[in-house]
Parts: structure tokens; sequence; C-alpha cells
């Protein structure tokens, strides 16, 4: 049985339920903001950028934090050692704000939000997909305040509904509304490409999750002595790339070989994408 942390309290995390009359600004609003980390034996993996990122969104969508740095932070170490021979492997924990009570016009959040630590065993993806490489297919979306992570992932189900499923892909590549078209980000992944040794990436403009494994990605990149330039990248000029690989605290580095019809430089993982998988292993044995 796992234990979750809900507003101030430690629940088995099967009953742990979001409340609906104590919460009308996140369940009737959808007023509600999270990140996803992992532990890495029994510590969350960067789990200062996670909760920096998690105040910066706060900041962002003008929410009340319910608790300064220093004491989520605690209430995240706390609940994963309370989860310390309940699972077996790594977890999956997701820091969730939800926005409380509402003032009498419905719409103006009244007190601070609520804290959730919902703590999940982690899954990776199958092995043949890091060896063979995965196909992903394009949907024009554009996120609403890209650069938090909304509890909001309609455009993500839609893709997987329709493009998805007509191109016998794995997961979606949102890019942008208007054409031309430029390639944003995953569902729940950043996604870059390589041509002639250098890894293209979408700037953290706003206009994009600022990814943290993408970030530890590009840092080892750099150790490699791989270029890397922050750019936008036109949907066209994946026809152009040699490799092209996602990010994500689920899936570390996971190679692309394919986007819709198009076959990514010979359709197998590139070398420097394999490299970076390599690296980002010993990088996650040795945290």
């Amino acid at each position: 049985m796992m234990i979750s942390y809900a507003n101030g309290i430690h629940i088995p995390t099967e009953q742990l339920a979001l409340p609906f009359v104590d919460d009308p600004i996140g369940t009737l609003r959808g007023y509600r903001i999270f990140t996803a980390c992992r532990t890495v034996r029994g510590k969350v993996f960067r789990l200062d950028d996670h909760v920096n990122r998690l105040f910066d969104s706060a900041e962002t969508m003008y929410m009340n934090m319910p608790h300064t740095r220093e004491e989520i932070f605690n209430i995240i170490q706390e609940t994963v050692e309370k989860n310390k021979g309940h699972a077996e492997g790594d977890l999956l924990v997701e820091i969730l704000l939800s926005g409380g009570s509402a003032g009498e016009n419905g719409f103006s959040p009244k007190g601070n939000t609520h804290l959730y630590v919902i703590e999940l065993p982690l899954k990776m993806w199958p092995a043949r997909f890091y060896r063979h490489g995965i196909a992903l297919a394009s949907y024009p979306y554009e996120r609403q305040f890209a650069s938090v992570k909304l509890l909001n992932y309609v455009g993500g189900v839609i893709a997987h509904q329709t493009v998805v499923k007509k191109h016998n892909a794995q997961d979606a590549l949102f890019v942008s509304v208007d054409k031309p078209h430029y390639v944003l980000e995953g569902t729940t992944f950043n996604f870059s490409v390589v041509k002639d040794g250098v890894i293209y990436t979408h700037p953290f403009d706003g206009r994009i999750l600022a990814g943290i494994t993408l970030k530890v990605t590009l840092m080892l990149a750099r150790r490699m002595g791989t270029s890397v330039k922050e750019e936008r990248m036109a949907y066209e000029s994946l026809k152009e790339a040699d490799e092209s690989f996602i990010t994500s605290s689920t899936r570390n580095v996971l190679p692309v070989t394919r986007v819709d019809d198009m076959v990514i430089g010979t359709g197998v993982p590139g070398t420097i994408t394999m490299r970076l998988m390599e690296g980002f292993g010993q990088y996650v044995a040795s945290y």
C-alpha cells in the first residue's frame, strides 16, 4: 500500500481523492498546476529544480502558496520516506497544487491552494523503444500558459484519439497552429533533433515547458563536446534531420525514428542520441 500526501495528511494512495465542495477553484475552474518527478534509489531526482519550477509556475498563475519552499521540500521527502518498503523500484512523484476555496464571485481564490504529493510506481517505457526508437504524430496545438505545467491535457487526449491512431504512432508532437508550422513540444515531453552533429531544440521562450530532463541532457551534451542550438524548428525541416529524440522524467532520453510519414535519418537511433542515452543513464546511476 503506497502513501500520498493530501493537503495536510498522509493517506493511502488508493484512497486519494480531490475534493469537490472544498476545492471549486480547482474542480470547477481548472486552476491547478503540478510537476512530475521520479525517485532514484529513494532520492527524488533533481528535486530542487522541480520545486523551483513549481514556485515559478505558481507566481505566473498568481497562486497563493500554502507552504514555503523548504516546507514543501520536506513534505515531499517525508512522503517518499513513508513509501520505503511499500513499493519495489523507483517512484513517480506528482506534486500538485489545486485552487482551493472561492470567493462569492466563484472565480477569486480564497486562501491558499491545496497541496498534494501523489506517490505511484514508476513505469518506464518498453526497452524495445530505446533500441529501435518510437514514432510521433504531429498535431497543431499550443498549450495555454505553455511555460507552466497546467493540469490540462485535452490537446494530448484528442491527439491520441486522432493523429496518433492515424499514423500508428506512440505519442504526439505539438506544432504551432498557424502556418508555417513550427515544432513545439510533445504531450508530456520535450523534443530535439540532431543535424550535422549539432543538437537543435526549441528555446525556453514561454512557448514550451522548460523541461528539467532536457536541461540535464543538454548539459551532458555540452560536456561531451556536442554543440547545442536553441532555436525554432520548422516542421518541414524534420525531413533533413539526422536524428531526433525526446526527453522527460519518465522516459529519460528516448530516440524518435519517425514523425508522421517522415523517416528521421536512417530510421534507426543515431550515434549522438545513443551517446546521450548512455550518458544520461550513467548520470542517473551515480545520482
